[in-house]
């Protein structure tokens, strides 16, 4: 299942991609998370590890597939009890004014029964987090 929001801001690429590949950064405008918890070291790069806690305490596990600044990067969900897979990608491009982001999310789940439920709410939650990292990049 994949899911797919993209959009400008007004902000130029090289501000849109210092705020979104810093991993500090995703509870301002991701409402599905509390905390990172970084398990590498270092500035975020391919192989760099974190756990995300949500607001109810639920926690995923990622790692950094894909990191080009600052045009992209990528991460894969390592832990998941609902999902089989998961890769979540930003893709920055230029544009005059400002910048297009891309948000794609690539889904396997576990039980295919939810699909219909979650794709229903999941556009809802990311076009939702669309609107306060807009919000998030303006401030």
């Amino acid at each position: 299942m994949r899911l797919e929001v993209s959009g400008v801001v007004d902000q130029g690429i090289d501000q849109v991609w210092s705020f979104l590949s810093d991993p500090a950064t995703a509870p301002r405008w991701d409402r599905s998370i509390a905390e990172v918890i970084p398990h590498s070291t270092g500035a975020p790069g391919v192989g760099w590890e974190a756990t995300t806690v949500s607001p109810d305490g639920k926690r995923q596990r990622f790692r950094i597939s894909h990191y080009r600044p600052p045009t992209g990067f990528a991460f894969v969900l390592l832990e998941s009890s609902m999902f089989r897979y998961a890769e979540l990608r930003f893709q920055l491009e230029p544009m005059t004014p400002g910048t297009r982001i891309t948000h794609t999310i690539d889904l396997r789940l576990r039980n295919p029964l939810l699909k219909p439920i979650l794709r229903a709410v999941s556009r809802r939650a990311l076009a939702r987090d669309f609107e306060a990292l807009t919000a998030a990049l303006r401030d």
